[in-house]
């Protein structure tokens, strides 16, 4: 052979490892693209429903209509999917969200397959929502009930506070102030319930852990729901997820666990996609602060003080220490906090 057929041969065979790869990597956009592509409805159907309690008035008086919020869920995912209209892929679908989580004020629902059993016999798996189940926490001391705002339930099982009432419910400032606890404040100083840090710190970290197991317990136990099913896919709860959720912590919202749904050309590729938004449903404080001659004094939102005050800062504040760390003392209408001193003169 010449030197002109080798080249040939040699132009040949580059031209086809180039089109081979070129190919490949049009797969791998096209893979790549749908996957961006079924993240994106994911995360659109979400934020629509916690959009939706946030603004419908599906939420009030600290109760979620709950079959709304997942209806409008539902809804928005299916009309993004192209399958509002076709009940068999709208099952299909489903299975592949072995659990939801609804994160309410005072304690959270989740919302999963369970498997029942008929008159005759037979089994059969359909969606329902459990129990209301608290934010709680256990030490040493007390058994804690946590709400997403400062708000805490205490039960004193070992009667350290020497109280009337084995449950005590208060704002957690109010340990750091009233004088029914500074014997225990005394004792054990170093307790979380007497620094807000602290609180906030150990309230995030309870909650976290405790949604964190109860998401791999259900998630693991649809397992054999969706072999029944036909499913094979292996559902398990990743750890170390609550990073992307911690944010929506302070506020009411939605947690969806999708798993093993198959994907691309040939189906072969699995879409696994942990989605949460997160609704501005409970409204933090707003405080004023005024300026009084020589000090300033801080107002709650609502207070009729406030009224009268026309020498108000322009700057407001979320919270009772933000107006503190400027040197304002309390009005009548804030629970805690510095009080304006008596002044005796002679």
């Amino acid at each position: 052979m010449k030197v002109f057929h080798y080249a040939l041969l040699f132009l040949i065979f580059f031209l086809a490892v180039i089109i081979k790869t070129d190919i490949s990597i049009g797969k791998l956009k096209a893979i790549e693209n749908e996957r961006t592509e079924l993240t994106r409805k994911l995360t659109a159907a979400t934020s629509d429903a916690v959009e939706y309690l946030a603004t419908s008035g599906v939420y009030g008086a600290n109760s979620i209509k709950r079959d709304e919020l997942i209806d409008r869920f539902f809804t928005s995912l299916y009309a993004s999917m192209g399958i509002i209209s076709d009940a068999n892929a709208q099952a299909e679908l489903e299975m592949y969200i072995p659990v939801i989580l609804l994160c309410d004020y005072d304690g959270y629902y989740l919302y999963y397959y369970d498997t029942f059993t008929a008159e005759d016999g037979s089994t059969y798996s359909k969606r329902t929502w459990s129990e209301k189940m608290p934010y709680y926490y256990k030490d040493d001391y007390f058994i804690y009930r946590f709400t997403l705002s400062d708000m805490i339930y205490l039960y004193d099982i070992n009667n350290l506070l020497v109280l009337p009432e084995e449950v005590i419910e208060a704002d957690s400032h109010e340990f750091q102030k009233d004088d029914r606890y500074e014997l225990f404040k005394l004792q054990h100083a170093e307790h979380f319930l007497f620094d807000d840090e602290k609180f906030k710190l150990t309230k995030k970290e309870a909650i976290i852990n405790q949604l964190e197991k109860v998401l791999s317990h259900y998630t693991s136990r649809h397992n054999a729901i969706a072999r029944q099913n036909g499913i094979s896919y292996s559902f398990s709860f990743p750890s170390g997820f609550e990073d992307e959720w911690a944010g929506y912590m302070d506020d009411l919202n939605m947690l969806v666990v999708f798993q093993g749904y198959p994907y691309g050309a040939d189906r072969d590729y699995t879409f696994n996609k942990i989605a949460s938004a997160g609704g501005n449903i409970i409204k933090k404080p707003l405080y004023f602060v005024e300026k009084k001659g020589w000090y300033y004094l801080a107002h709650i939102k609502g207070c009729p003080e406030l009224e009268d005050s026309t020498t108000l800062l322009e700057e407001t504040f979320d919270s009772i220490e933000a107006c503190a760390r400027i040197g304002a003392y309390s009005d009548d209408c804030i629970e805690y906090g510095a009080r304006l001193p008596v002044l005796v003169t002679d």
